[in-house]
This record gives C-alpha cells, sequence and structure tokens, in this order.
C-alpha cells in the first residue's frame, strides 16, 4: 500500500508505519469497507491537500495514480458517502480529507517547519 511521506515529512508523529491502523482507529470500522487501491486514493489526496493546498480534482489523482478517472470519481464518491473521510464543499474537488481541511476550521496544525494546515 502506498504511504503518505509528505505529511511524514511535514507532521512528524503524523503517520507513521502504522498510519493505515491510526486512521482506522480514528475512523473506527468503515475502513474494512476500502479497497487497497481505495486507501491509497485517500492517502494520495490528503498528502496532495498538504502539498498543494487548493481543492483536489480527480483528473490530477487519476494522472498522478494511473487510474482511469472515471474510477477515481466513483472511488472518491465512496469515500465521501462514508461520511468520514472526505468532503466536496463545491460537489467537484476535495476540500477536506480527514485529518485536513482546506477550510478555516479553527483548528490548526502546524509543521516543524513552521507551515499551517487546519485540521479537520
Amino acid at each position: 500500500m502506498w504511504e503518505s511521506g509528505v505529511l511524514c515529512f511535514l507532521f512528524p508523529g503524523f503517520y507513521h508505519k502504522k498510519g493505515w491502523e491510526r486512521v482506522s482507529a480514528a475512523q473506527g470500522k468503515k475502513t474494512t469497507l476500502l479497497s487497497e487501491q481505495e486507501q491509497c486514493v485517500y492517502y494520495y489526496i490528503v498528502e496532495q491537500m498538504a502539498v498543494a493546498r487548493e481543492p483536489i480534482r480527480a483528473i490530477s489523482v487519476s494522472t498522478a495514480l494511473g487510474i482511469p478517472v472515471d474510477k477515481i470519481v466513483q472511488m472518491i464518491d465512496k469515500l465521501e458517502g462514508l461520511k468520514t473521510f472526505l468532503f466536496r464543499s463545491d460537489g467537484k474537488t476535495v476540500d477536506w480529507a480527514y485529518p485536513l481541511s482546506l477550510q478555516n476550521t479553527g483548528h490548526e496544525l502546524t509543521s516543524h517547519k513552521g507551515e499551517r494546515l487546519f485540521a479537520a
């Protein structure tokens, strides 16, 4: 499974070698409903939110991971439908993916470099 490298770097301890188990504990049994590929897409979206600092489009995920865009859209729909993993406030681009939000939630995370993101 693809592991998030950027969040490890930006927020040490945020994800670790058992990162998925940590997310799983926070999100309950819903993680058992995800395939390995869906987990990969989820991790990629969270990482890209931390890097790009802008909403994530399905086409960019498709291009980066080499998965057809229609399949990415289906996976994003599923992840959003579970009401735990991510949200598209405009209905098109992902701007909230646990544990990060691009919207001001009032809960800030600060990296060891001083970069700031909002907690979902």
